[in-house]
């Protein structure tokens, strides 16, 4: 009896099934769907507004602010004097990552900051 499997190469038996493409494709599909639907929801559009108050007010006023600045998705405040300000506020409003390096503070929103930022600074120089 001839065994058929003896001189099958893994290459020959790709060739005689035609249907391992098909799998292939429909696996490659699902792995981009789920990578899709994987991303990060973006952070919702909120009015910065009603936060704008509540933001000064935990630096310790618009006079301890020196610069308010984007830092890719974190906010970053100069501050003119860092025991002023009250960070724990920051944490309740539901800030992540709050760190302070001498007079600067960065934390992450929950929301797009920068119209904060640029109400902030806009409030600082004038205008």
């Amino acid at each position: 009896m001839h065994n058929l499997f003896v001189n099958l190469t893994a290459l020959d038996w790709l060739n005689q099934n035609y249907w391992w493409p098909v799998i292939l494709f429909v696996f490659s599909v699902a792995v981009i769907i789920k990578v899709l639907l994987n991303k990060a929801p973006k952070k919702s559009k909120v009015d910065t507004s009603k936060y704008l108050e509540e933001v000064v007010k935990n630096l310790g006023g618009i006079d301890n602010i020196n610069q308010a600045a984007l830092d890719g998705t974190r906010v970053k405040f100069q501050l003119k004097e860092i025991e002023v300000a009250n960070l724990e506020a920051f944490k309740d409003m539901g800030a992540t990552g709050v760190f302070i390096s001498g007079k600067n503070v960065k934390m992450v929103l929950p929301f797009d900051a920068k119209d904060l930022v640029d109400k902030i600074n806009l409030e600082i120089y004038g205008g």
